[in-house]
């Protein structure tokens, strides 16, 4: 860890990213080749390119998921500057709570949990009120249009929209600094789509650092303020 206060909130350095295919006799698939950027607050970077190009596994190195080849992310948590492709787990377990956050387009929960619990939980973690947390939760709920009967449900049966609004509810009542969309528009009407773009928007102009996956040109225009076009294996930054 460093102490570095005029770092950007994330950071890629020369990011290389292979796929060992060991079923097919070790092949080796490269995906990515010397990514760099730099993402400051109030700033929606938009990963661009054809299908294969390596979004969604960009995300996951910055979300450490998965590990470079080669390379650092430097994420900025709190007051100190993390690489993390060489933190420890409990490191990248304290940024994920507090710092970083990763929205898809599919909602993953412990089944049987309520609706309102799944959207207070990120803020019961960072330790807001009780009260307040279920207010908060209920008033994006309501938001994102989805009916209170369904509330006090847990989310397993519902349709694939009424799943992302509550991931979107989850990830946006208590936004992280730094948060990367994977398509989280891709099962939303045209009305709630429009809502989330909003709400991406609001969180942006409030300080966050997002880094976004949009195949919806009309949502991606909106809500982009740079762009890094990964099939040219070259930073827009």
């Amino acid at each position: 860890m460093t102490n570095i206060a005029t770092d950007p909130m994330i950071r890629a350095e020369q990011i290389s990213k292979s796929f060992v295919l060991h079923n097919q006799g070790g092949i080796t698939l490269p995906v990515m080749n010397n990514i760099s950027f730099s993402v400051a607050k109030g700033e929606c970077l938009v990963l661009s390119g054809p299908s294969g190009a390596g979004k969604s596994t960009l995300l996951r190195i910055l979300y450490a998921n998965y590990k470079p080849t080669t390379g650092h992310v430097f994420v900025r948590h709190h007051d100190e500057v993390v690489d993390i492709v060489h933190a420890r787990a409990r490191e990248v377990l304290a940024l994920r709570r507090q710092t970083i956050s990763y929205v898809s387009q599919f909602l993953r929960v412990i089944p049987r949990v309520s609706t309102l619990d799944i959207v207070k939980d990120p803020m019961l973690r960072r330790h807001v009120p009780e009260a307040e947390a279920e207010s908060r939760a209920k008033s994006m709920l309501e938001r994102l249009n989805l009916p209170e009967r369904l509330w006090l449900l847990p989310p397993s049966t519902f349709s694939g929209g009424e799943q992302q609004r509550v991931n979107i509810a989850r990830s946006f009542v208590d936004p992280t600094p730094i948060m990367l969309l994977d398509e989280p528009t891709a099962s939303l009407d045209a009305g709630n789509r429009h809502i989330v773009m909003d709400l991406i928007t609001a969180t942006r102009k409030a300080g966050a650092a997002i880094v976004g996956i949009f195949h919806d040109e009309v949502v991606r225009d909106a809500v982009a303020t740079r762009y890094l076009d990964l099939s040219t294996l070259k930073s827009a930054a």
